[in-house]
């Protein structure tokens, strides 16, 4: 048959582009191109695929070119198409050696991270009992560069002896081609009207050494129009003792009933390492790669948004060569997958995106399976726990049976029973075949009635929704910003409950207030001082505040006004309270707290009154009033016993352990928090319950109980961790940093004293940090580290000049400084410090045992002065 020029091509193309109807042409979408690096590709497009299809085009301006039945084949980048309608054209059957030379690759220089998998590899090879190696995974996962580096190992050369054949499967679609192709680089001769069968089956069986085949992107053959020909060559060929067979190609099992050994784990070779990858990067970059203080961290987090794939890393890296690091990191947010290709012609080695194209080419992934995949690459997540989620997730029929296919195609896979895209794949599937509306609103629908049917119990509840989550936050935010979401308000509502995930639940917040046009007056104030609330908790005490002002400055404060309004004002002023505790302010947050008592008399709110009585108490607790706080925090339990608030009453419990802690009644305080804990379990308060585990753990290592001080802490720690509570860590880390220092482990404290201090100072935790350093301080005097325990009390000292009210931990600091300078024998200098710590706790007022302390300290620098020896 004659071969089609390019030119001719182009004429027969004008010419039936004219003959065919407008809407016609515009359901030619999913033709895929084969190509490769070099050599030869030839992919049929099936005419019942160009003609249902609905999505955007493959061939850039072809709306009015018809492909269907078309041959396109790539022999050394020239693209020659044939309309012969048969499975196989004279083109392809005219494969040439010369032509599998070309598209055979050469050993890849930059090999990174797969030293393991090629040992694996060479041991299945040389060991006398197994003889079938499969080399399975994703298109650019590094398949052939793996088989190419096995083939070359000094083994597995010394085994084969020069009768190693490596085949180009992407050449080849049927048995027929598959054998002629073995007959060229076998070199065997074929006489006139010889079965290339027979003559290839009785070189075989008369090999007097052993032989490798490498069949390389088996893929091609086995899903093509002659899959039982192609089965039955490979089956035939494995039954020569003498032949060793590997096997690349996508998806997760090798190919016919031949008892494989695979490389990497059920799903195929995974991506490499961080650290690999980051070398191979570097290593196609080149010289061209610049160094700066920032460039770790931005390769780091590209590759790690490339999922490590090997084809990704190494064509990202290719645009160093002309553009900043920095540049290239723009281009990947901006445009994906796109730019992940090199050289003009797109090919299977060249392009991410052609790589994906050819799997959905392969493996006929269209119609239903397509919107499921497009489904599937619109979720962060994936589907986690698929078997159960999928049918409400995704209406459809065969679901199973879908799945099972792009499992098959390496598209997607499996993980702790989800099922999961590598970041390219999903990135270039969203853009080129996106997420129809329809599939939204039921993914909506389906994470609705999910939110809804959360167990009430936190603890038990989050980890169901940690699998889930990004894909809730992903779903809201599309339906928002198009205004199409019904449920926003509700789901919010219940992710409030989770302080893990107060990002995503401000910033849907953040985008119903900017997006929501009819959003109820209610639903607004609730989302504001919700969202204010949460800020708070985030430390971001500005926009908290002007969060709050917000509501608060659209309501009247004099005259009469409604209950509502008096409850809403209440809301504010008891939000304002919290900002100003947080950052230690204790007699703004009283003024605002007894503003929040006012108004929630006005609105005759109990809960509310109770709760503004219990915080009063915190508020003296923190100023270590202690009777004051016992006080208040009775008159709170006992308005929540009358209300008959349970979770109040384990509030109320919870502070009076902590009094009963610092004043050293530890049965009773045990007893308290003990109690606490229990109940907080019980209404699944995690963070209460962690609160109670560190208090027990505080007053375990005032006991010198230090072992179950440390696990009561550390679980403390972790839950706290869990649930993204960054306070509550740093009082986990002081309060180790003690335990250590008690028991003279100062490295150890060190360290956690001043992982407490960076937290406290990025939560706005100025006090607390001024105690960390405190504590340092302490440690490094107690090692004769007089240097850097000067440092760390001036540090504490400057932190705590902003906060005028903190009488004793300004009083402690400057004891503690005093002790350091006595240690230095500069009398004069403790002496100063000793006054100055006496007069801040005399201020004070309920300081009587701090004073006596001063006291003490300063009799003890007397006799020291006078010639005796003292110890402090």
């Amino acid at each position: 048959m004659k071969r089609t020029t390019p030119q001719e091509v182009e004429l027969d193309l004008q010419d039936r582009k004219r003959q065919k109807h407008a809407q016609e042409a515009e359901n030619h979408d999913s033709a895929i191109a084969g190509t490769s690096l070099s050599g030869t590709n030839t992919i049929r497009i099936p005419g019942e695929q160009m003609q249902t299809s609905t999505r955007s085009q493959f061939f850039t301006g072809s709306q009015n070119n018809d492909f269907r039945e078309a041959i396109i084949t790539n022999v050394a980048g020239n693209q020659i198409m044939n309309y012969d309608g048969g499975p196989f054209s004279d083109t392809r059957k005219k494969v040439t050696a010369d032509m599998i030379a070309s598209a055979t690759p050469a050993l890849p220089l930059v090999f990174k991270g797969r030293e393991e998998l090629v040992d694996q590899g060479v041991n299945i090879l040389c060991q006398k009992a197994l003889r079938f190696l499969a080399i399975m995974g994703a298109g650019g996962m590094g398949k052939t560069s793996l088989a190419l580096h096995i083939m070359n190992s000094v083994s597995v050369k010394n085994k084969f002896v020069g009768r190693s054949y490596f085949i180009p499967c992407e050449l080849f679609e049927d048995a027929e081609s598959l054998v002629q192709g073995l007959v060229h680089v076998m070199e065997l001769t074929v006489q006139e009207n010889q079965s290339k069968q027979k003559v290839l089956f009785d070189h075989l069986k008369a090999a007097q050494g052993d032989l490798l085949i490498v069949f390389d992107n088996f893929e091609t053959p086995w899903n093509h129009d002659d899959t039982i020909g192609v089965r039955n060559l490979l089956e035939k060929i494995a039954q020569y003792v003498k032949v060793s067979l590997i096997v690349t190609m996508r998806g997760p099992d090798g190919p016919g009933d031949i008892l494989w050994e695979t490389l990497g784990d059920k799903f195929g070779i995974p991506a490499l390492a961080s650290g690999p990858a980051k070398e191979a990067f570097k290593a196609f970059a080149g010289n061209n790669l610049q160094s700066s203080n920032d460039s770790e961290s931005q390769i780091d987090s590209l590759l790690y948004q490339l999922d490590y794939v090997p084809l990704a890393i190494k064509l990202s890296a290719q645009h160093v060569k002309r553009i900043p690091l920095e540049e290239l990191i723009c281009m990947w947010e901006k445009d994906k997958t796109t730019i992940l290709t090199e050289g003009r012609v797109p090919g299977r080695l060249t392009s991410v995106s052609f790589s994906i194209d050819l799997s959905l080419q392969i493996f006929k992934i269209e119609g239903r399976i397509l919107n499921l995949l497009s489904v599937i690459s619109f979720l962060p997540d994936g589907i986690p726990s698929w078997s159960k989620y999928l049918p409400h997730m995704f209406h459809g029929e065969k679901l199973s049976f879908n799945v099972s296919t792009l499992l098959e195609s390496s598209l997607i896979y499996e993980q702790n029973k989800g099922l999961k895209m590598l970041t390219p794949v999903r990135e270039h599937i969203h853009l080129k075949y996106p997420i129809g509306q329809d599939d939204i609103d039921q993914l909506e629908r389906f994470y609705a009635q999910f939110l809804q049917n959360l167990p009430n119990y936190v603890m038990e509840a989050q980890p169901t929704l940690q699998i889930h989550i990004s894909n809730i936050e992903k779903i809201y935010k599309a339906q928002i910003s198009d205004s199409y979401s019904k449920t926003h308000i509700s789901a919010v509502k219940i992710l409030d409950r989770f302080k893990r995930y107060v990002s995503v639940s401000i910033g849907l917040i953040d985008l119903i207030l900017k997006k929501d046009k009819n959003i109820k007056k209610d639903d607004e104030v609730d989302l504001k001082l919700n969202g204010a609330n949460t800020l708070r908790w985030m430390g971001r005490f500005q926009d908290a505040m002007d969060q709050v002002m917000s509501v608060k400055d659209c309501l009247s404060e004099e005259g009469n006004i409604s209950q509502s309004e008096a409850d809403i004002l209440g809301r504010c002023f008891h939000i304002l309270q919290r900002i100003y505790y947080s950052q230690d302010q204790y007699e703004k947050a009283m003024n605002m707290n007894l503003q929040a008592q006012k108004y929630f008399k006005q609105s005759e709110n109990q809960w509310a009154q109770a709760d503004s009585m219990l915080w009063f108490g915190n508020i003296y607790y923190r100023q270590n009033r202690f009777k004051e706080a016992c006080e208040m925090i009775s008159e709170a339990q006992q308005l929540f016993q009358q209300i008959e608030n349970e979770l109040g009453v384990a509030e109320c419990q919870k502070r009076l352990g902590d009094i009963y802690r610092m004043q050293h009644r530890y049965d009773e305080a045990i007893e308290m928090l003990s109690d606490a804990q229990k109940q907080f379990e019980t209404f699944g308060t995690q963070l209460r319950a962690a609160e109670c585990l560190w208090s027990l753990g505080e007053l375990y290592r005032t006991q010198k109980k230090y072992g179950e001080a440390t696990v009561m802490t550390m679980e403390a720690q972790k839950q706290f961790e869990e649930i993204g509570y960054k306070q509550g860590v740093a009082q986990c880390f002081t309060t180790l940093g003690a335990i250590y220092g008690s028991q003279a482990q100062y490295d150890k404290a060190v360290d956690m004293l001043s992982n407490a201090q960076m937290q406290y100072q990025n939560i706005g935790g100025i006090v607390d940090a001024a105690w960390c350093y405190q504590h340092i301080g302490i440690t490094y005097r107690l090692q004769g580290q007089y240097d850097r325990a000067k440092n760390a009390f001036t540090e504490a000292l400057e932190l705590l000049e902003g906060f005028p009210g903190e009488k004793y931990y300004t009083g402690c600091t400057l004891l503690q400084f005093g002790f350091l300078f006595f240690d230095m024998k500069e009398f004069a200098e403790a002496r100063r410090k000793y006054d100055g710590a006496r007069d801040v706790f005399n201020s004070h007022g309920q300081l009587e045992q701090r004073v006596n302390s001063c006291s003490w300290a300063l009799a003890k620098l007397d006799q020291a002065e006078a010639g005796g020896s003292i110890s402090t």
